[in-house]
């Protein structure tokens, strides 16, 4: 059975700066994690999960389940919110609005923007090119 921490290795290292180098021991990724986002979790086995890609297929659990719902909650907070903040505005424009603030892309942006990519237990070189 493959370990959690050769998941979070990457293949190619030199392309890492320091600043960059992957974080590989679970317990340091949920506590750097914890500080980033300012914020502890009561459960941090729910945030390994979301934090384990399932590219790292020996791995129990990965975060495929916590996203279908991660999806919905921010499906929900983003429609209120643009329901509220835009009351003039048809709701064909408002799902153009929220269509583009939840797409896959810009959210892998706002996670490589925020630091959180490095955190991110996975096994695939696809992911590390993008």
């Amino acid at each position: 059975m493959q370990s959690p921490e050769v998941c979070a290795m990457v293949t190619d290292a030199n392309r890492l700066t320091p600043a960059e180098e992957e974080i590989t021991n679970t317990a340091t990724s949920v506590q750097a994690v914890e500080e980033l986002l300012r914020y502890r979790f009561k459960n941090t086995k729910l945030l390994e999960e979301a934090l384990t890609h399932s590219s790292c297929p020996n791995l129990i659990t990965n975060y495929q389940r916590l996203a279908f719902v991660g999806d919905a909650a921010l499906g929900l907070a983003i429609s209120s919110y643009f329901f509220v903040t835009y009351p003039d505005v048809d709701c064909g424009r408002l799902t153009d609005l929220r269509s583009a603030n939840l797409s896959t892309e810009k959210l892998a942006r706002v996670a490589v923007r925020h630091g959180l990519y490095k955190y991110l237990r996975r096994n695939s070189s696809i992911l590390d090119e993008k």
